[in-house]
Parts: C-alpha cells; sequence; structure tokens
C-alpha cells in the first residue's frame, strides 16, 4: 500500500469510478489497480513557470526539424543537378544535420535546467509539508521541552605568579 502525499481524486481506467481516499491502492469496485496521472511537481502543486521560455524552446524544436528537411530537399534536388556534385549535396546535408543537433541539445539543455529548478522547488515544498504534518501530529509530551541557556559564569584564572625574574645559563669557568 502506498500513501499519496496529496489527496487527489483517482478515477479507475476500469470502471470509471472516483476515488478519493488516498490510501487505496486498487478501485474499491472492480479491484483494478489504480494509477496516478500526474507528474511530481504537480503533486506538490508548484506552478509551472517560464512559459515564455517553453514556447521558444518548442520553436527551437520546429527550427531544428525544418533544417534537417531542407538538408534533405538540397541533398535530394543536388542529385538530379549537374551544377552540383555528389559530395556538396551530402555535405550540405551533414552540415544542415549538425545543425539541427545543435540546436536539439540548446534545447534539451535548457529544458533540463528548467526541470531541475521546478523538482528542486516541488521536492523543498514537499519537505516543508512534511514537516508541518509532523510537527502538528507530534503529541505535546512527546516533545522534548527546550530549556532556555544557562547563564555563563566567569571563573577567575590564577593569579600570575609575582615577577619572574630570567634566569640565565651561565658557563662554569
Amino acid at each position: 500500500m502506498s500513501l499519496h502525499l496529496f489527496a487527489t481524486p483517482v478515477e479507475c481506467t476500469q470502471c470509471g469510478t472516483v476515488v478519493d481516499d488516498p490510501k487505496l491502492d486498487r478501485c474499491p469496485k472492480c479491484g483494478a489497480l489504480l494509477t496516478e496521472r500526474r507528474t511530481p511537481g504537480r503533486l506538490a502543486g508548484v506552478e509551472r513557470r517560464y512559459s515564455n521560455l517553453r514556447f521558444l524552446l518548442g520553436f527551437l524544436r520546429f527550427l531544428g526539424v525544418i533544417t534537417i528537411l531542407v538538408g534533405v530537399l538540397i541533398f535530394v534536388s543536388s542529385m538530379g543537378n549537374d551544377r552540383t556534385s555528389y559530395a556538396q549535396g551530402l555535405g550540405a546535408l551533414l552540415g544542415t544535420v549538425v545543425a539541427a543537433v545543435a540546436m536539439f541539445s540548446v534545447a534539451a539543455f535548457f529544458e533540463l535546467a528548467i526541470d531541475v529548478e521546478e523538482n528542486t522547488r516541488a521536492s523543498f515544498r514537499v519537505q516543508q509539508q512534511l514537516l508541518e504534518l509532523t510537527h502538528a501530529g507530534a503529541h505535546p509530551s512527546a516533545v522534548e521541552p527546550v530549556h532556555p541557556p544557562q547563564p555563563v559564569v566567569a571563573v577567575p584564572l590564577a593569579a600570575p605568579p609575582a615577577e619572574v625574574q630570567p634566569t640565565l645559563a651561565t658557563e662554569p669557568s
């Protein structure tokens, strides 16, 4: 049995029953396994940020696909053309593939950075909610009392000895 952190209603995929109890793994009506259809960030209630950047990343991927299509088009058109050689068409195709892979890589890197930030916020929020549940559910007698700090007492150091005369080592004569 797994315990979901947040009571989100789950609909059974077999019979359509909506189950509100977060402690149930199986549908009480048909016994089918219930699956959660929300990502961890959504479970923690973390809002999605950077919608404009996500749009630009989608546009960058679209440009990557268009770049590959243009490269294939150049390669195919160079095969039937007498002015360009097969090697030039192949070079154009490889160049566009490298440019498209670079676009996809940049988009994936930025998406990874966004996901790391979102997952960090989600895990922090889950930790805070678990701490709130722990403190709210603790019995007052189970919590150790906090004692105020004891005052610091100054202990006098031993009085320094009266003037000490330095002795010089003398050589025997």
